[in-house]
C-alpha cells in the first residue's frame, strides 16, 4: 500500500520556509521565494491525499494584484517530487526576472503573448 503522506508530513520533512495557508478554501503548501514570486502546492489536504499536487507559481501577494504565471500538474505527493519541482519553479522564477520580467504588467503580456 502507498503511503501519501500528509500536509504536516510534507512540510516537516520540506524545509522550514514552508508554510501551511488556507488558499481558496484548500490547505495548501506555500513558499515565498522573497523575490516577488511564491508557489502554491494544492491537493495534498486530507480530503485530496492520493490525487496529484498542482503547483502554481504566483507573482504578487495581494489578492487584486496576484498573477498565476506558470501552472504545474500532476507532481507525484512525495516531498522530493514536490521539492524538484519547487526548486524548478524557483529557478523560472529567477530567469524571468534576470530576462526583465519583474512586474505583473511584464508578465501579463508574457503569459497572454500580447
Amino acid at each position: 500500500m502507498v503511503h501519501y503522506p500528509s500536509l504536516r508530513e510534507l512540510k516537516r520533512t520540506l524545509r522550514a520556509d514552508y508554510q501551511i495557508r488556507t488558499i481558496d478554501w484548500e490547505k495548501c503548501l506555500y513558499r515565498d521565494f522573497g523575490n516577488g514570486f511564491n508557489v502554491e502546492v494544492s491537493g495534498c489536504s486530507r480530503a485530496n491525499r492520493k490525487g496529484a499536487a498542482t503547483l502554481y507559481l504566483w507573482f504578487g501577494d495581494k489578492a487584486y494584484d496576484c498573477l498565476i504565471v506558470k501552472t504545474v500538474r500532476d507532481v507525484g505527493r512525495s516531498a522530493e517530487a514536490i521539492g524538484e519541482a519547487v526548486d524548478s519553479l524557483r529557478a523560472y522564477s529567477g530567469s524571468l526576472i534576470a530576462h526583465g520580467y519583474d512586474s505583473r504588467d511584464k508578465l501579463f503580456h508574457l503569459k497572454n503573448n500580447i
